[in-house]
């Protein structure tokens, strides 16, 4: 069974408990986690709050930690990084760990303790995230983070993704919200590869990816093009993007995130 839960704040109490969830937070930290990993990191720290970041940060050999993170779409003053995935290459990630807290998405992460496992997903591991998840006989909760207390479209429309998915595989809906959020994915896919297109985890032709422009619709997208970051958007979009098939998957005592094996 598949349920959908729009914003963290509106998960039951309890809901997630025997479950697994799937966290997304597609504009950015989602996205920003999946590169890291990518890029190689060792693993990623999510906090909730910025001191925090820094204590974790502060407490790891010097050189083996890089800061990471953003409050309303800005930088935080003197972190290494921001929320930004393009800045997850390998000369700054390989071999540290990113420590990294944001408005919206390591919150959500946060909030789904209650699951297990917890996995973080995105556009750009969808198909490996989903892989994951196939022989799973507990109930699946995709969490999405939302944009500041707002139920966010980039997050639903990925939600939809994976709904829909799983619904095509047999799964119930768990929920109305899974049912909407699938509906929501069927007619922008339908609307990407109208035409035939059988491949579809690569765009129908070339230039901009298909997704840039359903991924700037919502405030959050809106957002990150104000602040002059429409390449972060670019790279959120990349469905199924080649060298990205990483499982991002929630370890505990110490809580990280990992590239499971």
């Amino acid at each position: 069974m598949v349920f959908v839960h729009s914003l963290p704040g509106l998960i039951p109490r309890g809901a997630l408990r025997g479950g697994i969830a799937v966290v997304i937070d597609v504009l950015r930290a989602s996205t920003m986690i999946v590169h890291a990993l990518a890029a190689g990191c060792r693993e990623v720290i999510p906090c909730g709050e910025i001191e925090e970041a820094r204590a974790a940060a502060a407490a790891m050999p010097p050189g083996t930690a890089i800061l990471a993170g953003e409050r309303h779409g800005v930088p935080i003053p003197g972190f290494d990084l921001g929320n930004s995935p393009g800045q997850c290459t390998a000369e700054a990630c390989e071999g540290r760990a990113m420590i990294i807290t944001t408005t919206n998405g390591t919150r959500a992460i946060l909030a789904s303790l209650e699951a297990e496992p917890v996995v973080v997903g995105s556009f750009v591991n969808f198909a490996a995230t989903a892989q994951r998840l196939l022989h799973e006989e507990k109930p699946i909760h995709v969490v999405c983070a939302g944009t500041e207390g707002s139920i966010s479209y980039e997050d639903t429309l990925l939600a939809g993704a994976f709904a829909r998915h799983f619904k095509d595989l047999g799964h119930p809906m768990g929920n109305d919200e899974a049912e909407i959020a699938a509906g929501l994915w069927a007619r922008v896919e339908e609307s990407i590869w109208a035409g035939g297109e059988t491949d579809r985890s690569r765009p129908r032709h070339g230039g901009e990816e298909p997704l840039v422009r359903y991924l700037t619709r919502g405030q959050g997208g809106r957002r990150v093009v104000e602040l002059g970051l429409a390449a972060d958007i670019a790279d959120a979009a990349r469905l199924n993007r080649p060298g990205f098939q990483v499982v991002a998957e929630l370890r505990r005592d110490p809580l990280r995130i990992v590239a499971r094996a």
